[in-house]
């Protein structure tokens, strides 16, 4: 039996999503990414309800529901394709052409999941620039589906209350599994299918009326609301920075559930709502509009800076309109009964297409190098969008995951009584600094204590990890009480609500050094500065004037917001923005390679580069030694490459 409050439902999964991905109302749509998450328990609930239902008449077949998937799945999902392949053809350099068809790839056969957690970590800023991105969520349900229907068929003899006990036990052990794997592996938890199974059971639970109905109309009542302001509040509290999904996740999944038990017996109030035309019809075409919206706001900032709001309101309307043709034209005529195949027809048709869309895709980054023959110049700019690990020590003395440790203190902390000491703390853009600055002054023993997304400041917030408040516990109660350093540098990826933090902690850090220094915000753009440079070549443009057309705004306001803050007080304040872009903004640091790596963080080169211009500031009276080679080896080496073959 349809439901039209489902439907509904489905409009507070998508819109969420889609204001988290165009950034429209950022202060109340931090969490939207939980739409997802609804998604999935909406899904389990209306698959295990049809499956049910066939095994009850007895025409459950495997066949015939992989036909009924790929009726609904396929049609739209392949009309995505095309365009992604199309668009990169004209907008991409070959070795992204590679990169997207290899997710283009991994979409068609489901393991794109698979794919992007691979990929995954803390500087993978080309997830972010891939249009297939939103496809994991596919990939997760696909999966979940090859197991779950088997598993259904295989326990239909059992008594109903073994049945729930069973579904009851797997959905708790994947939930538990989650729990523990978000502290350990955050990437594995977003995106592998045993930490999202639980989501996806949830709505199966309810399938088989494992929660005994609502008959009574005030209960299902005040169900329908708890439900929507799970949904709501999920939405507006959550954020990126939360650990999830985990427990997290259970407050967007049970406000689903209880949104979709509280209509399953009687109308409510909620269930009126989310039946309203306008709001079921956003549902009804959620699917579509689902595919649609990533790749077109990706595609979208390749070319431009991020969107004004009225062109986010351009593109939405482009996205609704595309959704609307896509359901109208692609999705109905194929989920119709009979549809010219027979179930065995379909799921052979569909395997063709597979195979030719394969096809398309691999033949598209060779086909972009014969029509455009970009100069080689562009495409060896374009390869330093990528870490070099080594010249931050991931792993050694910059921590990224939850496991790592300072397993060799004395390389990192390590005291040299003959030299002037000074630790830098704080986060990747610290990171970055220590190479360059242990090049440029050998006479200084630099150490290094930083961790990802780690804010250098004592407080408890929202924003620390776990291997932040390891290190921050590391360095404030057992380091730095046992010794006096000569200075402590400050860095971080600063907000402008971080500074009064930032400057309380570098008050308490005077008493364990004769000088806090804290470095203000680099110098930040839209995307990678080595594609936009990339670009400017291959276009024949003034390189400056690119790079300024994609330069972010608030680091420039953060600076001024600091330099204000710590005028003329006991902690020195260094402005990197104002020394890298006095008078123009520095993008190259040699002639040949890149300043910064991505849209923030410094090449090796770079860290040279921006320590021999800060060093004057730092260390008045010790003169630097240029030797970009020793460390960064030939100043114009490639790194490996960064889109592979």
């Amino acid at each position: 039996m349809h439901r039209d409050d489902i439907d509904g439902l489905r409009t507070f999964a998508v819109l969420p999503v889609i204001a988290f991905h165009f950034t429209i109302f950022p202060l109340i749509s931090g969490g939207g990414f939980v739409g997802v998450d609804i998604f999935f328990v909406i899904s389990g609930y209306l698959i295990t309800r049809t499956i049910y239902q066939d095994i009850n008449n007895g025409t459950h077949t495997i066949v015939d529901f992989y036909n009924r998937r790929t009726r609904r799945i396929f049609p739209a999902l392949f009309a995505i394709f095309p365009f992604c392949i199309v668009f990169t053809f004209f907008s991409s350099f070959p070795p992204e052409a590679r990169k997207i068809s290899t997710s283009i790839i991994s979409s068609i056969f489901f393991v794109s999941n698979l794919s992007f957690y691979n990929q995954s970590g803390y500087f993978d800023q080309n997830s972010e620039s891939n249009p297939l991105l939103h496809m994991w969520s596919l990939s997760v349900e696909e999966q979940f589906y090859i197991i779950f229907p088997l598993i259904i068929f295989l326990i239909r003899r059992f008594d109903n209350k073994i049945r729930i006990l069973l579904l009851c036990a797997i959905t708790l052990a994947s939930l538990l599994y989650s729990v523990w794997m978000v502290y350990n592996d955050s990437s594995a938890a977003f995106y592998l299918v045993q930490f999202r199974a639980w989501e996806l059971l949830i709505g199966a639970l309810l399938a088989i009326n494992a929660v005994p109905k609502l008959v009574d109309q005030w209960h299902a009542e005040l169900v329908g609301v708890g439900g929507i302001a799970l949904i709501v509040i999920s939405v507006i509290l959550i954020s990126p920075e939360t650990r999830f999904p985990g427990l997290a996740a259970l407050a967007p999944c049970l406000g689903a559930a209880a949104v979709i038990h509280s209509g399953a017996a009687t109308t409510t109030l909620i269930g009126r709502i989310l039946a309203f035309s306008p709001i079921r019809f956003i549902g009804l075409i959620s699917y579509s509009l689902y595919l649609w919206h990533w790749p077109l706001i990706v595609f979208y900032r390749l070319f431009a800076s991020e969107p004004t709001r009225i062109e986010k309101g351009t593109l939405l309307a482009i996205c609704v309109l595309a959704a609307t043709i896509s359901w109208r034209f692609i999705e109905k005529p194929f989920r119709q009964k009979p549809y010219k195949l027979k179930p065995y027809g379909t799921l052979l048709a569909a395997g063709a297409v597979m195979i030719f869309t394969s096809a398309a895709a691999l033949a598209l980054s060779p086909l972009i190098e014969i029509a455009y023959k970009y100069p080689s110049r562009s495409i060896d700019v374009l390869s330093y969008a990528k870490l070099d690990q080594g010249y931050m020590r991931v792993g050694t003395c910059f921590l990224i995951v939850s496991d790592d440790e300072f397993n060799n203190q004395n390389e990192c902390l390590g005291i040299k009584p003959n030299l002037p000491n000074f630790l830098i703390l704080g986060d990747s853009h610290a990171a970055d600094l220590w190479s360059g600055l242990h090049a440029s002054y050998p006479t200084v023993n630099f150490l290094q204590a930083t961790a990802a997304g780690c804010l250098p400041i004592i407080e408890n917030h929202s924003r620390q990890s776990s291997v932040c408040a390891k290190m921050m516990k590391l360095i404030f109660q057992e380091f730095l009480p046992h010794v006096h350093l000569d200075g402590v540098i400050v860095s971080a990826r600063w907000r402008s609500e971080d500074i009064q933090g930032a400057i309380k902690t570098a008050n308490a850090v005077r008493a364990y050094a004769d000088r806090v220094i804290i470095l203000g915000p680099i110098v930040e753009y839209d995307q990678a500065l080595p594609r936009i440079l990339a670009r400017a070549i291959a276009s024949n443009k003034s390189e400056a004037e690119f790079a300024e057309q994609h330069r972010s705004v608030s680091p420039k306001e953060i600076d001024r917001a600091f330099s204000a803050a710590l005028q003329d007080g006991p902690i020195q304040y260094v402005s990197v923005y104002q020394t890298l872009c006095t008078p123009d903004c520095e993008i190259w640091a040699t002639q040949k390679v890149p300043l910064q790596f991505d849209n923030s963080h410094l090449t090796c080169q770079g860290s040279v580069e921006l320590a021999e211009k800060i060093g004057p500031q730092l260390f008045p009276n010790i003169p630097p030694v240029i030797a970009r080679s020793g460390v960064c080896g030939a100043t114009d080496a490639r790194p490996t490459e960064l889109f592979g073959s």
